[in-house]
């Protein structure tokens, strides 16, 4: 079971925790995006600090989850060959979380 979870800089950090820890806990792997702002957010609301590099974000969110190792995948801007980046293969599960009414309209 796989799913991808896109983190935006929308109010509602602890909806995205909350709703890692039950994907998680529900034995899915996760592959995760989260932007600049998300990490803003996180900083101002829960007084969390996500690291910056992906790998470092990503053993960030197995420790805090609990998760077994490379459940929590992290991909930055940059890695185009991701498997979340590729149209052909493009994820059968998509969360945005939390997810604004601009960015649903946009999606």
């Amino acid at each position: 079971k796989q799913v991808t979870l896109a983190i935006t800089g929308a109010s509602g950090a602890p909806y995205a925790l909350t709703l890692l820890k039950s994907l998680v806990n529900a034995d899915y792997q996760v592959y995760v995006l989260i932007s600049s702002a998300a990490k803003v957010v996180f900083a101002t609301e829960e007084n969390v600090k996500i690291p910056g590099r992906p790998e470092d974000a990503a053993a960030f969110f197995t420790e805090h989850c609990n998760a077994k190792p490379d459940q929590i995948k992290v991909f930055g801007k940059e890695e185009w060959f991701s498997p979340v980046a590729s149209g052909s293969a493009a994820p059968a599960k998509m969360v945005v979380c939390p997810c604004s009414t601009g960015t649903l309209s946009a999606i």
